[in-house]
């Protein structure tokens, strides 16, 4: 089974993580690693970043995760805007095959 790959939003609370949202992604690893790249944040956690991004990719069942950013709320905001408008790009311009 080919691996998935998905972002998940988590936010901090003071059990810990609550997970907000999540977005499965089209296409492969390096679109996923590409995507993830672009988005703001910061690779360690700081007291004013209170939202989590995971990369993560699925196999088999087993969650392993790839990469985190964390992030303030307005940051959070555009990189949720990055995903969609990316994951658009690779659903409706990807090309269907040879005609």
């Amino acid at each position: 089974m080919e691996p998935r790959y998905e972002i998940v939003i988590n936010i901090r609370v003071p059990e810990g993580y609550a997970e907000a949202s999540r977005f499965t992604l089209a296409g492969d690893y390096q679109e996923a690693v590409d995507l993830f790249a672009q988005l703001q944040g910061d690779g360690m956690p700081t007291s004013s970043t209170a939202i989590r991004f995971d990369l993560l990719e699925i196999k088999d069942a087993l969650s392993t995760v790839l990469q985190t950013r964390y992030t303030i709320l307005c940051e959070a905001g555009d990189n949720c805007k990055a995903i969609l408008r990316e994951t658009f790009r690779v659903l409706t311009l990807r090309p269907v095959g040879p005609y």
